[in-house]
């Protein structure tokens, strides 16, 4: 009989542990993805940031402080994405471990990024999209795993086994978009997008951005302008330029027809897509990206 007690008692604990995950709360939609994929069912992973949400300009909302409140862990990207960030966990007078998932990696300077792009948002001197580097993604996605492991260590080997499977599909969608990328010929290589968030990406595959700040993103520029930008494009030899998703085409469609180019497929540059789509994961977002630079400039 003791046995059998001893034996439900470490049920009954198991149950219940199994009924009560970690709380986790994200910062952005990219790390959500990572954290829930690591930790599994021991992780209640919720993201403040909604696909289709800039997590530049968010504003949080009177839940996010209780959400935060409850939380053990926040995970976020850090470099000033999430600007809002301090305010809110003071507010909600967050007091468990905010795990950074940029920790550790080498940063490209962000002089090119026109603070103003972000909708008043200033991240600072470094740029803040090394996950546009699904090579980058990789240490996001190790830092994710080491926090969980510290938050909970009788899960390791789980956490271990799925972060291993995540890091080796991030290794073969790198190996993936290097093929695939090598059919742009290098003086191709060259992107025009709304929002300059690619440099990563660009060091990665040796493409040059040539984003132009604010003459496209929420400045509306005059018709000079526009054609100055067009005969800039024309001289460059760009085949086509980009718009970041969700932002209103008709200036860049403007510029393309006045250009001669052509207009890519909207990339996803701060988040993942709705649930469900093609983008609705990081690595889906990475290779929509890479897709739609493949159909325009290739």
């Amino acid at each position: 009989m003791p046995v059998l007690r001893l034996a439900l008692c470490l049920l009954s604990a198991a149950l219940a542990w199994a009924a009560d995950p970690v709380p986790v709360i994200a910062g952005s939609t990219i790390v959500h993805d990572l954290a829930a994929r690591i930790g599994g069912e021991r992780f209640a992973v919720t993201c403040l940031v909604r696909p289709g949400i800039s997590p530049h300009g968010y504003q949080p909302v009177p839940e996010d402080v209780r959400r935060l409140a409850g939380a053990r862990l926040v995970v976020i990207n850090g470099l000033g994405f999430e600007g809002w960030f301090e305010n809110l966990a003071a507010e909600a007078r967050f007091a468990g471990t905010v795990v950074v998932a940029t920790a550790g990696i080498q940063t490209l300077n962000a002089a090119t990024c026109d603070a103003h792009d972000h909708a008043g948002h200033d991240h600072g001197p470094a740029d803040p999209h090394p996950y546009n580097s699904i090579r980058q993604g990789v240490r996001y996605a190790e830092n994710i795993r080491d926090a969980l492991l510290a938050a909970d260590p009788e899960g390791a080997e789980g956490i271990r086994v799925r972060a291993a499977a995540v890091i080796d599909e991030l290794r073969r969608t790198d190996a993936w978009a290097t093929a695939e990328l090598a059919a742009i010929p290098r003086g191709q290589r060259k992107l025009i997008v709304n929002h300059d968030a690619l440099a990563y990406f660009a060091k990665d595959y040796g493409f040059e951005v040539l984003a132009m700040g604010t003459a496209l993103e929420n400045s509306q520029p005059s018709a000079s302008r526009i054609a100055e930008l067009a005969a800039f494009i024309r001289k460059q030899g760009v085949k086509g330029v980009f718009l970041e998703q969700g932002k209103n085409p008709k200036l860049i469609e403007q510029l393309a027809a006045e250009a001669g180019v052509k207009v890519g497929a909207a990339l996803h540059l701060d988040g993942v897509g709705a649930p469900g789509t093609p983008a609705g994961t990081y690595v889906g977002m990475f290779r929509a990206n890479v897709e739609a630079i493949l159909a325009a400039l290739r």
